[in-house]
């Protein structure tokens, strides 16, 4: 049976970087950064490209004055990625102020990411720690040395000001950030200030974040780290396959299929999504019906902490009408996987490739990919095992011992049996 998605507040379209602000206690972002040029501008890139990865539309780069050759070296060597959000750069006096500033004349939130160093963390995991009467939420990393600066607790949810009791102290890594709270404290202190202010009045979510979250900022940052992939069809297997959809209102999404996505996103995988679209070589529909259909569901996983890092799609089909000439990308040929590891450091013999039809499977096998076939059920009872034996390690064994997904199916599928009985995957290679 479908359903479909529950009524969330919608994930922010926007992700604010700060860049080169003495920031004490948020890590990296002051001088320590500052110091070395090569390194500031590697990590700033690193953090646009994780943008557009988690779906943001645009990345606002907030700087102090004297930072703005270091951004501007950044914005013009920015690898030509895809996705890539608009990026817009601003100077500002200081973070609060322009924090205020880009919330002007909005109602969402924004991302708020204290930097330079990498999150390797599921940033939007942070969505699930703002509660309907808080007007944000910070990421909290352990902090053994409360002497560096700003920390909070961490007691029933809420971030508490250091020394008000609750769990041991940790630093914001970023934060998600009420337009409509960062407009109304305009002018009244610094961010740090700002962020005691709504935990002391409980009016500020906290996330523990996983103790590691990666490398830190280097003139070396690869700018996409090699990790598995979980590589999914569409119809049939994240959205009901109600034949041909091309209205984005049809996207329905299929039981478990958020929560497969969050999961991998969490254990540390890329997602990808390669996708049949026959019914525009048919002529049945547009390609702007499909980029359409895809930012619906991206949408629908974003708003449930999830996200596609990046999507392929092929139009061709042997009765195509109109034909793109894709080059072997339909399924069973292997070209959309073939491409997208093209394209991104995969570990490939960790990755694997999901899917309805036979076809799936034989695209992953060509790919050189594990390949699972299934029909109905929970995708993600079926697919945490398979996951959590392929994820990388430090984040594997963090997400073993509790995922915010709830409890999943326990054990190895084996011998072509889910554990919940309602699916049944078929392995090849």
């Amino acid at each position: 049976m479908a359903v479909t998605a529950p009524l969330l507040r919608a994930a922010p379209e926007d992700a604010v970087i700060l860049a080169g602000f003495d920031l004490p206690g948020f890590g990296l972002a002051g001088p320590a950064a500052a110091d070395d040029r090569a390194t500031a501008v590697r990590a700033l890139e690193r953090l646009i490209c994780d943008c557009g990865r988690y779906g943001f539309a645009k990345a606002h780069v907030l700087h102090p004055s004297g930072w703005a050759e270091r951004v501007a070296e950044a914005l013009g060597t920015l690898p030509s990625v895809s996705p890539r959000p608009m990026v817009e750069a601003r100077a500002a006096s200081a973070p609060l102020a322009g924090l205020a500033a880009i919330a002007e004349g909005r109602t969402d939130r924004l991302m708020v990411l204290f930097g330079p160093a990498p999150v390797e963390a599921n940033w939007l995991a942070i969505l699930d720690h703002q509660g309907p009467s808080e007007a944000g939420a910070v990421g909290l990393l352990p902090c053994p040395d409360t002497g560096r600066g700003l920390a909070f607790g961490l007691a029933g949810g809420l971030a508490l000001p250091a020394g008000a009791g609750g769990a041991a102290p940790g630093l914001c890594s970023l934060a998600v950030l009420d337009c409509t709270a960062l407009r109304a404290a305009a002018g009244t202190g610094d961010l740090g200030a700002f962020l005691t202010h709504l935990a002391a009045a409980h009016r500020l979510g906290g996330w523990a974040m996983p103790a590691a979250t990666g490398p830190r900022a280097s003139a070396i940052l690869p700018l996409r780290p090699e990790r598995p992939a979980l590589f999914l069809d569409r119809d049939g297997t994240l959205n009901v396959d109600f034949g041909y959809v091309s209205d984005p209102e049809r996207i329905v999404l299929l039981p478990g299929a958020a929560q497969a996505v969050r999961r991998a996103n969490d254990l540390g995988f890329y997602v990808f999504l390669v996708t049949n679209q026959s019914g525009v070589g048919r002529g049945y529909y547009r390609e702007e019906d499909v980029h359409a259909c895809n930012a619906a569901l991206q949408r629908l996983l974003r708003a449930e902490g999830a996200h596609l890092d990046d999507i392929r799609y092929a139009i061709d089909h042997p009765d195509a009408a109109v034909r793109r000439g894709d080059g072997g990308w339909r399924k069973p040929e292997p070209g959309m996987l073939v491409d997208l590891m093209a394209h991104w450091p995969v570990d490939r013999a960790r990755s694997l490739m999901v899917g309805d039809k036979t076809s799936d499977v034989d695209a992953g096998r060509a790919a050189g990919i594990a390949a699972v076939k299934v029909a109905g059920g929970d995708l993600d009872a079926v697919l945490r095992p398979l996951l959590e034996a392929r994820a990388p390690g430090v984040l594997q064994a963090e997400q073993a011992e509790g995922s915010p997904n709830g409890e999943g199916a326990e054990g190895e599928a084996a011998n072509g049996e889910a554990a919940n009985g309602d699916m049944a995957p078929q392995f090849g290679r």
